[in-house]
């Protein structure tokens, strides 16, 4: 019973303000919200641009038509249907505000005992068993308790009883208890609290509380709690055009295979009426054939007959027995030419047969292919510590060292572009400038070089200790042990870039050509042609599973499937010629801003995160980031610099 009071007092609180209701509207969905909320709720769809006719239940998301053009918010609000059942449950509540208080526990038994306390730890009201026994129990013993009388309750129950009022009492709070951290009425503070430790005046707290920075704090808080929402709104925003985005490359290529089947099968039956043809065409010549030996026996048997009819008028009797006797012998082989064609003779008939592979392949085919719906979490903000569940990755204060990559021989200043961290921590950079690959170890102390004949642009792992570079026309595998050994090139043969790898494959960025995917022979098993025409993209990386590739180009961050097509587009003022690029292992992106001189975080769908660092974490030119996952620490390198900058994450 106690259950269906509390779940009664839930269903009058609106699902919007999470307070009583007030001025109770009910959708045609049959959801109700206050007249205000829902009201507010339209005026901020009208407002995001997202309302185009209808507005969605908060809920259920069901369209309800929109207010009308010379219509506002709050007059299509005032306008709906009143929930008559929730006012009078409200008008219910009220009128019940003057029955007496009963026993929670008592109440889950169906019993009505009168209570005479009240428990703040459970938030329970006890009768006299119940708080003994609540007092004698171990687990319950150190309870808050505060025993009230029954003209307290009474006058409880007649009092304006809300959160600025003791639920006992019905008086207004004076004081706060530090010690039991609640707030208390004057009678809660003479009975229950007179020998705590410190009792305070509300009034006192509030003066305080107005000179310090609570209010200010408390609001930061809000203000970081509001624009969580508002991300989240522009990135589910931002969903609808990429579902509509994927609806139309998804709707081609259905088509595409559509209009291949039907070519393949246009083919077969060309196939197929042709060898019908030159099976009927033989045929023919074959009967036509018979026919003409047919009517060549029939004209000779004809003129036989004249002949013989000649011979009986003659009165020449030689003639007579000559033509009788050649006559005699022509009917003979007239015979014996009917028996040979007659036995040439045949009746044809054709018949098709469809091919029983493919008639097996159209029965157990119920579609051209398979729609698969892919579903990724918006990672949660931590904008503000009481609503945050999961961390994003910051940057510690006064966390920035820097360690020199420049080693004796070199003869220039470095330009570092690129680095990556091996599985102990070790680290193999790209000197531009000098033409090395350079090894150091997890301490950042130099181990070992290898000088290439063109520069090296950009370097992955492939293995535990193998690297792939990508160096003027080729690819170069180098084997990492204590120090760096060459093991084979791959020719491209054309300039190369960018390069990345999953499972030991290796992705290049040929220029101004394709990505190109090599497996663990070299062979090429992929290309992805012509995305975004491919322009002269900085970097880009790919996930473990090979499913997605993020890369960099000009002011942007895009995200793309092995297929090619793209998935989202990331820009930001923030970003300005975009460079380096990785991901870590909750997918948050890092890119590199060489002119905006920063760098951002950005979230697996494409919500800037945050602006991690910027030219007051002295950057100059960032050309390049390097990530290592197992101690959180973040490399920078610049275009003209002897030093790599490192940061630690938090």
């Amino acid at each position: 019973m106690a259950e269906t009071k509390e779940a009664t007092h839930r269903e009058l609180n609106c699902p919007i303000c999470l307070e009583i209701f007030e001025s109770p509207k009910v959708l045609t969905c049959l959801h109700t919200f206050c007249e205000k909320c829902i009201g507010r709720h339209a005026r901020s769809l009208k407002e995001a641009g997202t309302q185009s006719g209808i507005i969605t239940c908060p809920i259920c998301r069901n369209p309800i038509p929109a207010p009308t053009a010379d219509q506002t918010q709050d007059e299509w609000a005032a306008k709906l249907a009143t929930n008559s059942i929730v006012l009078s449950l409200l008008a219910s509540t009220q009128s019940n505000k003057s029955d007496c208080v009963y026993c929670q526990p008592c109440l889950t038994l169906g019993k009505q005992n009168i209570s005479v306390a009240y428990c703040v730890t459970c938030s329970e009201y006890l009768c006299n068993i119940c708080y003994n026994c609540h007092k004698s129990f171990k687990m319950s013993m150190d309870h808050s308790i505060t025993v009230h009388s029954e003209s307290a309750q009474q006058n409880r129950n007649s009092s304006q009883v809300d959160m600025y009022h003791c639920y006992i009492h019905g008086k207004q709070y004076e004081y706060f208890c530090s010690s039991h951290n609640e707030l208390c009425c004057s009678d809660c503070a003479i009975k229950d609290h007179r020998k705590c430790d410190e009792l305070l005046f509300v009034k006192h707290l509030s003066e305080r509380a107005k000179e310090g920075q609570d209010f200010e704090q408390v609001s930061e808080k809000l203000n970081a709690a509001k624009k969580m929402f508002i991300t989240i709104l522009e990135s589910t925003t931002k969903l609808i055009d990429s579902i509509e985005q994927q609806k139309m490359i998804i709707t081609k290529s259905i088509k595409d295979w559509t209009i291949t089947i039907k070519e393949l099968i246009d083919r077969l039956e060309t196939v197929a009426l042709e060898e019908l043809n030159q099976m009927c065409k033989q045929e023919k010549i074959k009967v036509s054939d018979q026919i003409v030996e047919c009517k060549s026996a029939i004209s000779a048997i004809e003129t036989s007959e004249e002949m013989l009819i000649g011979s009986r008028k003659s009165e020449d009797d030689t003639k007579i027995f000559i033509t009788m006797t050649k006559v005699s012998r022509q009917v003979f082989k007239y015979l014996e030419k009917y028996k040979e064609m007659e036995n040439n003779s045949e009746i044809v008939e054709f018949e098709f047969q469809f091919d029983s592979t493919c008639e097996g392949i159209i029965k157990t085919l119920s579609s051209i292919g398979k729609l698969t719906r892919g579903v990724f979490k918006i990672p949660k903000l931590s904008a503000v510590s009481s609503f945050a569940e999961t961390k994003i990755p910051t940057i510690q204060q006064h966390s920035m060292v820097s360690f020199s990559a420049m080693i004796p021989d070199d003869k220039q200043r470095c330009k570092i572009c690129s680095g990556v961290f091996l599985g102990d921590e070790r680290l193999v950079l790209c000197d531009d400038a000098n033409r090395k690959l350079k090894l150091f170890d997890k301490y950042f102390k130099f181990v070992s070089h290898l000088q290439t004949k063109f520069i090296p642009r950009d370097i992955c792992l492939v293995d535990e200790d193998i690297v792939a570079v990508t160096v003027y026309k080729d690819i170069k595998l180098v084997s990492v042990t204590n120090k760096l050994t060459p093991l084979r090139d791959i020719s491209v043969g054309k300039l190369c870039y960018g390069i990345a790898s999953y499972q030991q494959n290796i992705v290049v960025h040929i220029f101004g050509h394709s990505l190109f995917t090599y497996d663990a022979s070299d062979n090429i098993i992929n290309r992805i042609m012509e995305y975004d025409r491919l322009e002269c993209h900085n970097r880009h990386y790919i996930t473990q599973d090979g499913q997605r590739i993020y890369y960099t180009i000009k002011n942007a961050v895009v995200t793309m499937d092995m297929k090619g097509n793209k998935l989202n587009t990331f820009e930001s003022n923030d970003l300005k010629e975009a460079s380096g690029i990785t991901v870590d292992k909750q997918g948050t992106i890092y890119c590199c801003g060489t002119e905006s001189k920063n760098v951002i975080q950005v979230s697996p769908e494409g919500r800037q995160l945050v602006v991690l660092l910027s030219k007051d974490h002295i950057l100059e030119n960032p050309c390049g980031i390097c990530l290592n996952d197992k101690n959180d620490t973040i490399l920078v390198f610049e275009e003209i610099s002897n030093d790599v900058k490192m940061f630690k994450l938090s």
